[in-house]
């Protein structure tokens, strides 16, 4: 690399409230630095490397820099309060399996969440429900069934899914078609109206109020949906916005979106005219 780049890990994103927020580790003053979000300009790595852990306040990189392609963390490096990864997506009991059972055992919600006028269905932890919420970024949501615990959670919303025809997930080229207009809260209310009363007539739900998700930090919305870049490569441009795990900035060539949870476990090589510097 020339000398007008600097080199740091991709440590963690995540949101603090609607601020999105990218961590970076440079190893060569053992710091830890936020990527600026308004201008960039990097390259990122093919390889990703185990981001390591926090103990007792103190980051620590991964010992043996283990190479990774699925997690962002080795097993070395895991948190304990997760003893089993598999897990976090399909939990395989009640607890009783593994010595940390705090996971899986806490009440845990399923969800219904619009993205503009797209539906899906959703779980998790009760008190995590704001939070996943905005990492997935949906326009709004609400609250349906609360299960004893994760099993239970998702047991439900696979059931939910499968009997309503209401998808988990969004594909990501649908989601960049809602990027260009601004969702329509009435639209929505109509939208999850629907869903509910038919999943009434089969199990009776929370009947909560939809909840708006709507300060997520959209400057700019784009003419035509952005394209979806890989993240290996160079990415320079203007942020518009940022919304879940998307960032859309703007090129020459048009808008375009980079999924900033790939990043993690990246290494980035920083241009002197980012504004991360």
């Amino acid at each position: 690399m020339t000398n007008d780049t600097a080199a740091k890990h991709v440590i963690a994103y995540y949101w603090d409230a609607f601020d999105p927020v990218v961590l970076l580790y440079n190893s060569q003053n053992n710091s830890i630095d936020k990527l600026g979000l308004t201008q960039i300009n990097f390259s990122a790595s093919e390889n990703k490397i185990c981001t390591g852990k926090m103990e007792d306040d103190e980051y620590i990189p991964c010992p043996q820099q283990v190479k990774l392609t699925k997690n962002t963390t080795c097993m070395k490096c895991s948190s304990p309060a997760i003893p089993v990864l598999e897990c976090v997506f399909e939990p395989r009991c009640e607890g009783e399996r593994c010595g940390s059972p705090l996971f899986c055992t806490r009440p845990h919600v399923v969800y219904l969440a619009l993205y503009s006028n797209l539906i899906k269905v959703g779980m998790t932890s009760e008190k995590r429900f704001k939070e996943r919420i905005t990492e997935q970024g949906a326009d709004a949501a609400a609250e349906i069934f609360v299960c004893r615990n994760r099993l239970e959670a998702r047991t439900l919303e696979k059931e939910i899914s499968a009997r309503f025809k209401i998808p988990q997930e969004i594909k990501p080229g649908a989601l960049m078609k809602q990027w260009v207009t601004a969702p329509s809260m009435p639209q929505m209310q109509n939208v999850y109206s629907t869903y509910l009363q038919k999943i009434s007539t089969w199990k009776k739900p929370l009947n909560k109020d939809l909840d708006a998700f709507d300060k997520y930090p959209i400057t700019t919305r784009p003419k035509s949906p952005p394209k979806i870049v890989h993240s290996k490569g160079k990415h320079t441009g203007s942020v518009m916005g940022i919304k879940g795990r998307f960032l859309v900035y703007s090129t020459p060539k048009g808008a375009r979106a980079l999924d900033l949870s790939d990043l993690v476990g990246r290494t980035i090589f920083i241009n002197a005219d980012d504004d991360s510097r």
